[in-house]
């Protein structure tokens, strides 16, 4: 069970007017005559965007996720688009041996235990062709500025509701231990941009706080329940109300199967690029 992703409010949205134009500027120079796969459905806007690029280009477009129910609501919400949707675990990636030209990790990563990162690594390494481009996108952890405590607040829920259920917490990726799984693994030209959190809203709080409910209701431990009730709500609230609240920042981490090793902060992505990670 993944806790993170069922507290609302992790997805990001472009504005529909002038989609199209910053979709051209995000991906510009990508080949998408290939083969791209892309782990994680998210709320599959991300999807969408990469499936106009690829129709483009006669490319291939294959989706994986590990969730059957996200899949099937995807599938229903979706028009017909160039994409094979796929259920199966992002540590093995159902594809042969250096096949897939394009590899976009979606919301992923931090689902991904720090001590298994060096082997998902080396399966993002085992699948792209030689030259492949992998893109990585997600949600550090919250810093300790004033405008990340109501997310603070919401990831101290997480973990409390996780252990209380005896499910795994995802509230964020270490990027110093993905970079260095990633180099290990073999991956040249490592670039990371980082991304400001967006602001949290009255519409977050409230639905953060009917998905607290709605798990804490499922709580053996009754003390613990009103734990998480009474006092873990009401400091999610006095933090929100804080105000100027915003979301942990957000990463894109890339990498190519070939060239030479370097780790280099650049800044030639916008939030676009991570309209969906869930």
């Amino acid at each position: 069970m993944r806790l993170g992703p069922r507290i609302k409010g992790e997805e990001m949205t472009a504005q529909p007017e002038d989609r199209s134009a910053r979709t051209d500027d995000i991906w510009r120079g990508t080949d998408f005559s290939g083969l791209t796969v892309v782990l994680g459905l998210g709320a599959g806007q991300l999807v969408r965007i990469l499936a106009e690029q690829i129709e483009r280009n006669d490319g291939t477009l294959l989706v994986i996720n590990d969730q059957r129910e996200e899949l099937r609501q995807f599938l229903q919400a979706a028009e017909r688009g160039p994409w094979t949707l796929i259920q199966a675990q992002s540590r093995h990636i159902p594809v042969l041996t250096e096949t897939v030209d394009l590899l976009v990790v979606n919301g992923v990563l931090r689902q991904i235990p720090e001590p298994r990162l060096p082997t998902v690594f080396e399966e993002f390494w085992r699948v792209l062709v030689p030259g492949g481009q992998l893109r990585i996108s997600d949600i550090l952890e919250p810093s300790e500025a004033s405008y990340n405590a109501a997310w603070r607040e919401r990831n101290r829920l997480i973990i409390l509701l996780s252990e209380a259920l005896g499910a795994g917490a995802a509230t964020g990726v270490n990027i110093k231990r993905a970079a260095l799984a990633a180099r290990s693994a073999g991956f040249d030209s490592l670039s990371v941009t980082i991304l400001p959190g967006y602001g949290l809203t009255d519409a977050w709080l409230e639905e953060t706080i009917e998905a607290v409910r709605a798990m804490a209701s499922r709580v053996v431990d009754s003390f613990l329940r009103q734990q998480i009730l009474d006092q873990g709500l009401s400091r999610l609230v006095a933090a929100y109300r804080q105000g100027e609240q915003r979301g942990a920042e957000r990463f894109v981490l890339k990498g190519v199967r070939a060239g030479d090793l370097a780790l280099t902060m650049e800044a030639s992505f916008t939030e676009d690029d991570l309209l969906d990670s869930d």
